[in-house]
């Protein structure tokens, strides 16, 4: 009779333990067809858009508004064309740093080519900066000062999500 017994347990259990996984199954399923929010921005909608932030907390004119998407996406361009530029140079260096016959001068001249164009950058940031300066007035450059310092610090590489 306790063979029996703990036949009928041990049937118990197993079935138990297959219905726990196919719960667990279908959970995470149905966890994985959610679609989420990047965790980067918070759930307001207003908070995706840079140029609404800045609108908001800075209280930009219209017309202010005009003049910074005109100078952010003017910017951009000249950023994607420099990057580029960078990326092509990095992409020949490569080449040449691993192939057969390697010319030191030819890696130096890309090194500093690279150097070069990454200076551009920064001082297209700077010009950015100053364009965007110039369209504020005295009591929104105040506000635009702490402003700037929270999107930094909010957009630093240890502030970031993990991504999968």
């Amino acid at each position: 009779m306790d063979l029996f017994y703990q036949k009928k347990f041990a049937v118990r259990i197993i079935v138990f333990l297959v219905l726990l996984n196919l719960g667990l199954m279908v959970f995470l399923v149905w966890q994985k067809g959610k679609k989420q929010d990047p965790l980067l921005y918070p759930r307001n909608e207003s908070y995706r858009d840079l140029s609404g932030v800045l609108k908001r907390e800075l209280n930009l004119s219209d017309v202010q508004v005009l003049q910074f998407d005109h100078i952010r996406a003017d910017y951009y361009k000249k950023e994607l064309e420099l990057k580029q530029q960078i990326k092509d140079a990095k992409d020949s260096m490569n080449e040449e740093m691993f192939s057969i016959q390697t010319d030191d001068n030819k890696i130096k001249n890309l090194a500093c080519t690279i150097s070069e164009d990454e200076y551009k950058m920064e001082l297209l940031r700077y010009q950015q900066a100053k364009a965007l300066k110039s369209v504020c007035k005295e009591e929104q450059l105040k506000k635009f000062e702490k402003l700037v310092k929270e999107i930094r610090d909010y957009f630093r590489p240890d502030n970031q999500p993990i991504r999968k």
